[in-house]
């Protein structure tokens, strides 16, 4: 694929708003050329990057596109399994130690390898669920893909966005651990597990509403969110572009605010991170299906207030004019008004009656 013909992020950073009618430049990416020739990764870095490549069609612009027809339904069931079968694994591995053996593990010791195990699985879903997104966006296409192809990370920030990655999923899951004080005990559910989980998300996006649209519409606060919005064809991992500010208000402070409101187990609030970057990434990723959310999509269908993959990807469409601001729902986007119409034609039609 010829390197400069490639999307990547705006190397400006800036929108329409900001830049008139003077085009925005491209920032050169050359290492992913090298990761999809089928070449061994040189560094860490790029073993962790490889796993943001899907096929080189993806990152050109597909005029043949506006030939597939109306947008499909994705079953939203497999998403459950996908997530459940990921994270269930720890939770179910230390119910059983605790019920069936008498393997006594205390103190730092077993904290350590709870939080080892737990981290594992966590980036096994994180890496599983990335490599997913490609697969349905080589199957169903992306979003706008007629006009624009996914942008790819220029070489200028692909080393720090990729470390970003690295920390992420090694502090996302502290603040699970410093939440809940029923770490140490035997996992356990009730009926009502799916109803807190799904308010805990709903507490989430209500405060990461108000700071999101915040630094869109008042100037002295758009420095935190300005970077993230040099992508305007997001990849999952470019969920993760951002500044410092971002990522210390996503990854802890709204986290920290949602568990005050919404008081969740140890178990609870595991699986709720595991939705949480499932649907960040997902989101990111452009799939030309109507994809909502596993858990909210059909309770909050029949108000208009589940979100679909298209919602995000609008939001990055527009810029900071913004809309969309919600990340879990469309709730609070509908309540005050900031809620855009979705564009792909047929996409109603295809997910109705399901």
């Amino acid at each position: 694929m010829p390197v400069e013909t490639c999307q990547t992020a705006d190397s400006t950073e800036n929108h329409p708003e900001e830049t008139g009618k003077k085009k925005q430049k491209r920032a050169t990416t050359t290492w992913h050329h090298r990761l999809q020739q089928g070449q061994s990764p040189r560094s860490l870095v790029e073993w962790v990057s490889r796993f943001d490549l899907g096929p080189p069609e993806l990152y050109e612009p597909r005029p043949d596109a506006l030939d597939r027809g109306p947008v499909p339904y994705h079953p939203i069931w497999r998403e459950n399994v996908f997530v459940l079968k990921f994270m269930l694994g720890p939770l179910a591995a230390q119910w059983a130690l605790q019920t069936f053996t008498n393997v006594q593990i205390q103190g730092p010791m077993a904290l350590t390898l709870q939080y080892l195990v737990y981290q594992l699985c966590f980036l096994s879903l994180a890496i599983a669920t990335a490599t997913r997104a490609h697969r349905f966006m080589a199957e169903y296409g992306t979003l706008n893909e007629h006009k624009r192809g996914r942008d790819l990370v220029p070489d200028v920030r692909y080393k720090h966005l990729h470390y970003a990655l690295m920390i992420f999923v090694f502090v996302r899951n502290l603040g699970v651990f410093f939440l809940a004080k029923d770490r140490a005990l035997k996992p356990t559910f009730s009926v009502w597990s799916p109803v807190k989980i799904g308010l805990f998300q709903i507490a989430l996006d209500y405060f990461f509403y108000t700071y999101h649209r915040s630094t869109h519409e008042i100037d002295a606060l758009w420095f935190i969110h300005r970077r993230h919005h040099a992508t305007k064809s997001p990849t999952p991992f470019l969920s993760l572009w951002a500044d410092s500010y971002q990522d210390i208000i996503e990854w802890l402070v709204t986290p920290l605010l949602a568990s005050l409101i919404v008081k969740l187990t140890f178990s609870e609030l595991y699986l709720a991170s595991g939705y949480t970057v499932y649907v960040e990434a997902i989101g990111h990723s452009g799939i030309r299906a109507y994809w909502p959310h596993p858990l909210l999509g059909k309770v909050l269908k029949p108000f208009g207030m589940e979100l679909a993959v298209e919602d995000h990807e609008l939001h990055h469409r527009y810029g900071r004019g913004g809309k969309n601001y919600g990340k879990q729902t469309r709730i609070w986007d509908v309540v005050f008004g900031t809620c855009a119409p979705r564009e792909e034609e047929g996409i109603y039609a295809a997910a109705k009656g399901q």
